[in-house]
């Protein structure tokens, strides 16, 4: 599975099971397309911050309980609409764009549409965003925040909490810690910035370079370090990915299932087998993926029980059929124990 194929399901699967694991009833979960905001006096230095804006909104709604439709499933429908990407979207274009998800048969539905702008001028940041609704002719007001370029983490996560109550949401399981909001200038924004340009550069070696230097300024960085090790563990440098986990300094919330599940699955292919288990129960009490169920079954195949292995992919392809992971680890259990006669 490429780097951004496991990405790309990793959100989806944050973004469907998340409501059942942070004790969000089916009536207050949603679906958003987040769209990257408007910039009032567009300079290609700062494209950056378009996409920042979007992946943080995201972030936030998801750590509470929320759908998101994952940018690479954005990104592919704007190309089918013929849409430049980085190109300003009109209200009716986006709306559009809206209605050209809820009108397909695979991926998710989105029921809101959040759309954005923001103003850079001399350090002084100011951004503005609402939420439309897709299923209903109705839009929540605009929400507003402004301040210090410096202080935008602390401003992206006010803005995502009053986004939220603006839909009936409460904001208490967001992801914070993660994102460095609450520490202030004590954290480097540039670090922040080379961890959204390693999320957003197509070519596998920039987003690399972009995650190792966001480490090397925000040291223990907890998502940069996640994304730099999903990427080496794929790329098939295990020892490069373990690297990169060891001096991470938190959880990357609101991926920890899927952080847990990495470590196991890191564990596992070092022959540690007791350690692979130990994750993949702490991948399974933050929440249930489609992931940690494979990991099971690749430790049931290593502790020869054919049976269990098959359950635990049978219930892998049930949360989400399109994992690629699956078919592999499920030949090489038919291989070893072909059926009987």
């Amino acid at each position: 599975m490429s780097p951004r194929r496991a990405w790309r399901w990793a959100l989806a699967l944050a973004a469907c099971l998340l409501p059942a694991c942070v004790g969000f009833t089916a009536e207050t979960a949603h679906t958003y397309l987040i769209l990257p905001f408007e910039d009032s006096a567009p300079d290609g230095s700062r494209d950056w911050l378009q996409e920042a804006m979007a992946l943080s909104l995201a972030d936030y709604f998801l750590g509470s309980g929320q759908r998101v439709v994952p940018r690479e499933d954005r990104l592919s429908a704007m190309e089918e609409m013929e849409l430049p990407s980085g190109a300003p979207l009109t209200l009716a274009t986006s709306l559009r764009l809206g209605k050209h998800f809820r009108s397909g048969d695979e991926g998710l539905a989105p029921d809101r549409l959040v759309v954005g702008k923001f103003s850079l001028d001399n350090g002084q940041l100011a951004m503005a965003a609402r939420v439309l609704r897709l299923d209903a002719n109705g839009a929540a007001p605009w929400r507003e925040e402004s301040g210090s370029l410096k202080d935008l983490l602390r401003l992206q996560k006010s803005l995502a909490h009053a986004l939220l109550r603006s839909d009936g949401i409460g904001g208490s399981k967001s992801a914070s810690r993660s994102d460095n909001a609450d520490s202030g200038g004590a954290f480097p924004l540039v670090a922040y910035e080379n961890y959204i340009r390693g999320l957003i550069d197509a070519s596998s070696p920039k987003q690399i370079s972009y995650l190792r230097k966001a480490i090397e300024q925000s040291p223990g960085y907890p998502k940069a370090s996640f994304q730099l090790a999903r990427i080496l563990a794929h790329a098939g440098k295990r020892q490069e990915a373990e690297a990169a986990l060891k001096g991470i300094a938190g959880e990357p919330d609101p991926y920890s299932a899927e952080y847990h599940s990495l470590k196991g699955t890191l564990e596992l292919d070092a022959g540690r087998l007791s350690e692979a288990e130990a994750q993949a129960r702490l991948s399974l009490a933050a929440r249930e993926t489609s992931e940690v169920h494979v990991l099971l079954a690749r430790i049931a195949r290593a502790q020869a029980d054919p049976t269990r292995a098959l359950q635990e992919l049978d219930r892998a392809e049930a949360l989400d059929p399109d994992n690629a992971d699956i078919a592999p680890v499920r030949r090489q259990i038919q291989k070893e124990s072909p059926p009987r006669s």
